[in-house]
């Protein structure tokens, strides 16, 4: 056979080859089917409403009016078009993955001049108050007809003959008629009436006493729904009648209802009631705690940290003491202790157990505190514990009231904090300013132990009420002291301690759950 006749030969084979390979492992791309425009073009005498459907699942449509042919940059059809007016419509679908549909159009034609549309002002939204609304058409001669029903307006509709008090939530629409011409396409806009909030009697804040809280609102036929249990109020929610009696700490939410209005917005306040320790109420809400989304139910955190007096008290310890001087030289394991102890004294269920020795602390075997992984959390029980790490870090942010200051309370760490610019031993609690949540000391003063065994890094993903991994050899502590400069003391940083490692610097401050 001839040399160049077989290289040939050999030649066609391979591309026969290759293209068989390629159908057998390369797909063509799917078309998209084409779009239909309903009704078809024509000659009209009123305006038409204009469908694009296009049959391919999820494919977007773009469409333009002035002749030229879509692209993806072209406005996307959403709801029906009004033509009124000689127009070439062209329309084409896209999806990714898929080749475009062909361009489809049609022509509309008219036998007059169409109105222009009727302008509304204000052009809807929500409001607080009635709205006067004045209807203009910029078409001489023009006569305008309008519904509040949602319905289309025609020559049977309202005719509009001055401004409009609109005082319930409803749609407009408005169009134009001019005999001899063809009627604008209609006009429409949207008004919505939100209440404005309640109002309470007293501002939230740390009260030594109960308080009796009255609950008004400025529009007399308003309903007025609260919740006491840290929920928004809903219209299943108690109705306001009387003054609320606050006797413990709590979250006071309400709401105002009226018929045909938007409710409120919740009005909330917080009231501390602290007839001993002083508590504060953190509500539950959501936070970034620098590497995920944190969600945490409500609980209680002390509003400053535990004293030399709230510990000899708990613990009989017959130590010379300064009332206010926070407590320090502690351990994490001295905390735990303490937590279980004081809730035995005051009737609630203590939270902590050691192993299968239950939880009272005096019946621990003999060097518990040396093995902290056999202390468990009964989260459940509503007696004095360690806040976890993220409880403590939402409380020190200042909870759902936080200004996202640097420390806890303020970007000036003079004004809240003890620290080593400004200290040199552990200063009496609450000295310096409170937080946004009334909570005192959170940055410096004394490192505060957390429940949670340290970990380098947060879980990456969202959690909800997390209390740190299960197994570590350091527990979390967080807030920096009187011996650490500014930067130790922001509500970011994090240390750790051994359980057993007690300093002048170490101190706690208690939680319960709500």
């Amino acid at each position: 056979m001839n040399k160049i006749l077989l290289i040939s030969l050999l030649v066609i084979a391979a591309l026969l080859l290759s293209s068989c390979g390629k159908k057998a492992t390369e797909a063509d791309p799917e078309a998209i089917a084409n779009p239909e425009i309903s009704p078809t073009g024509g000659s009209y005498n009123e305006p038409v409403a204009v469908l694009i459907h296009c049959p391919t699942y999820d494919a977007t449509i773009h469409y333009t009016t002035d002749g030229s042919i879509p692209t993806t940059n072209s406005p996307v059809f959403t709801a029906l078009l009004q033509i009124n007016s000689n127009t070439e419509l062209k329309a084409r679908a896209f999806k990714s993955g898929y080749i475009s549909s062909a361009v489809v159009s049609q022509s509309y034609q008219f036998s007059s001049t169409a109105v222009e549309p009727v302008v509304i002002s204000p052009n809807g939204g929500a409001f607080a108050g009635a709205q006067q609304v004045t209807l203009s058409c910029p078409t001489a001669n023009a006569q305008i007809y309008f519904t509040l029903n949602g319905s289309e307006p025609n020559l049977n509709s309202y005719p509009y003959t001055g401004p409009i008090l609109i005082s319930n939530s409803v749609t407009l629409k408005a169009r134009a008629f001019v005999e001899g011409m063809i009627s604008s396409i209609v006009s429409s806009a949207s008004f919505s009436f939100q209440l404005p909030l309640p109002e309470f009697s007293l501002d939230g804040g740390i009260f030594s006493s109960p308080q009796m809280v009255s609950i008004s609102h400025p529009y007399p036929g308003a309903i007025i729904r609260y919740t006491t249990d840290g929920s928004d109020p809903n219209e299943s929610s108690t109705q306001y009648i009387a003054p609320v009696n606050v006797v413990s700490s709590t979250v006071l939410k309400a709401r105002a209802y009226l018929q045909n209005w938007q409710p409120s917005e919740v009005a909330m306040a917080l009231y501390s009631i602290s007839l001993t320790q002083p508590e504060q109420l953190v509500p539950g809400g959501s936070f970034h705690n620098g590497t995920a989304n944190v969600q945490l139910s409500p609980f209680y955190i002390g509003s400053r940290e535990i004293t030399e007096l709230e510990w000899v008290y708990v613990m009989q310890d017959t130590t010379v003491i300064v009332p206010d001087k926070p407590k320090s030289g502690l351990t994490w394991v001295q905390a735990i202790e303490y937590c279980n102890y004081r809730s035995i004294m005051e009737g609630f269920e203590p939270c902590y157990s050691y192993g299968g020795s239950g939880t009272n602390p005096l019946n621990w075997p003999p060097f518990w505190y040396t093995d902290h992984t056999q202390i468990s959390c009964n989260w459940s029980a509503n007696g004095y514990r360690l806040p976890t790490e993220m409880e403590w870090m939402y409380a020190a942010q200042g909870g759902p009231y936080s200004s996202g200051f640097t420390y806890s309370g303020s970007n000036a760490i003079d004004e809240v904090a003890w620290y080593s610019g400004n200290s040199s031993q552990p200063a009496l609690v609450g000295q310096k300013l409170p937080n946004e949540l009334g909570i005192f000391d959170m940055s410096g003063n004394l490192w505060e132990f957390c429940w949670d065994i340290y970990h380098h890094a947060y879980p990456a993903t969202e959690t909800q009420n997390p209390s740190g991994p299960q197994s570590g050899y350091t527990r979390v502590m967080r807030g920096g002291s009187f011996g650490n400069d500014a930067t130790n003391c922001t509500v970011s940083r994090r240390f750790y301690s051994t359980p057993m490692l007690g300093a002048d610097s170490h101190g706690f401050r208690v939680a319960r759950r709500y």
